[in-house]
């Protein structure tokens, strides 16, 4: 009898660990806090914390190693370019730059002394930093000379997260649910409001067009025309959410308190709860594609994906359920001035989706990524485009498929 019940017992942890596909990977940095990570690719990735911590993983992160920051000052933030490029800020004005992937990490002069939230470049030179008291500061010269902004929002505030989609078209997070916008590299900004009264904490874009935001109260908001219009979605939590990544057209992930995680892979329609095995609060997460991506959070936890975040289950009925390469018809078909498009795969391949005019002049890539096999849909949003007929193109390494599409105004 208690040789079947030890060998029940151990049917179920051997179950529960091939189901859960988040992974606890660090065992040795519980007496640091970890508020932000960034993968520059599938394998080379950095995070940041308390106190004046710098780390770094070359394999997925799977490992990580130290690096030296020269400050005890909690870093807050960190963005890199390529593997080479990037910086880091934090508390009392730091910002901290490295041009050898963090081999060394060199002091630049902010102007400051306030704190520093997070940092974001979109190339080589320009990068903006935000912070404390509506702090925010730019350089077009990556990082040599940095220059403080006027915004128009009343000090009490605080800025949480910074994004540019390019050189000019950038977001700022702040308090009550307010926003602000810019499309001339911060010279101008516009304070918009999401309605929800809520602390606006972390952002992400796909592309120039489509992003999330996400904010206390369990909120996420999408925009698909750049941020100048965001919907409210449902997320079916109330917990805090604190970072938000979207690596493609479909995908996303957010985590937040208690270890929470939601995943989209329908555009946002549905987010859905993910296995993280803790109940620490998750401060960052960064996918460097659909399935490859690492949470960071308190106690120096760090959690690794290599297939998205799906359990072992979901991807078994995938694969038993797809059987061959299919590209739907799009629907509804004629449309205006959204449709959907279905496509399966039965094999893990390297995916585009793409549309093209009569022309064969290509008008957008929905699709551009790494995806295990399954049954995906993808949005198209033809707002700004005239009635006519269109293509869209499924590539994959194996196949590829073409249908017409009619837009009708």
């Amino acid at each position: 009898m208690k040789k079947t019940i030890l060998i029940i017992f151990l049917f179920i942890i051997v179950s529960f660990q091939l189901s859960a596909q988040w992974e606890i990977v660090n065992t040795q940095f519980q007496n640091i806090w970890l508020y932000d990570v960034h993968m520059i690719s599938n394998t080379v990735g950095w995070a940041v914390g308390y106190p004046g911590t710098i780390i770094k993983t070359t394999d997925g992160g799977a490992t990580w190693f130290p690096q030296a920051s020269g400050t005890t000052n909690t870093l807050w933030g960190v963005s890199f370019v390529n593997e080479n490029f990037g910086t880091a800020v934090g508390d009392a004005g730091i910002i901290l730059n490295t041009t050898d992937g963090g081999a060394h990490w060199n002091l630049q002069s902010s102007g400051t002394t306030k704190n520093f939230e997070k940092v974001h470049f979109s190339d080589l030179n320009n990068g903006t930093a935000v912070g404390y008291d509506s702090l925010v500061i730019r350089t077009t010269n990556g990082g040599s000379t940095w220059n403080f902004q006027i915004t128009g929002v009343p000090l009490e505030y605080d800025f949480y997260d910074v994004f540019f989609t390019n050189a000019n078209n950038g977001i700022i997070l702040c308090n009550n649910g307010t926003f602000l916008k810019t499309s001339n590299g911060g010279t101008n900004w516009s304070i918009n409001s999401t309605g929800s009264f809520t602390r606006l904490l972390g952002v992400d874009f796909f592309n120039t067009d489509i992003g999330y935001m996400v904010a206390e109260g369990g909120s996420i908001f999408k925009t698909s025309d750049g941020g100048n219009f965001w919907i409210s979605q449902i997320s079916g939590t109330t917990s805090g959410l604190f970072s938000v990544a979207c690596p493609n057209l479909n995908y996303g992930t957010v985590v937040g308190t208690i270890g929470k995680i939601l995943n989209t892979t329908d555009g946002g329609l549905n987010w859905i709860p993910q296995i993280s095995n803790t109940t620490k609060p998750l401060y960052s997460v960064s996918f460097s594609d659909s399935l490859n991506g690492i949470a960071v959070g308190e106690e120096g936890i760090i959690l690794r994906t290599i297939n998205g975040g799906v359990t072992s289950n979901e991807n078994a009925k995938n694969n038993f359920v797809v059987k061959e390469f299919n590209l739907e018809q799009n629907y509804p078909n004629p449309f205006n001035p959204s449709t959907r498009i279905r496509f399966s795969i039965p094999e893990y391949s390297f995916v585009t989706l793409k549309v093209f005019n009569l022309l064969g002049e290509e008008i957008e890539t929905l699709v551009s990524t790494e995806q295990s096999a399954g049954v995906y849909e993808a949005a198209f949003d033809a707002t700004n485009l005239s009635s006519g007929i269109y293509f869209y193109t499924l590539k994959t390494d194996n196949a590829s498929f073409t249908k017409k599409m009619v837009l009708v105004r």
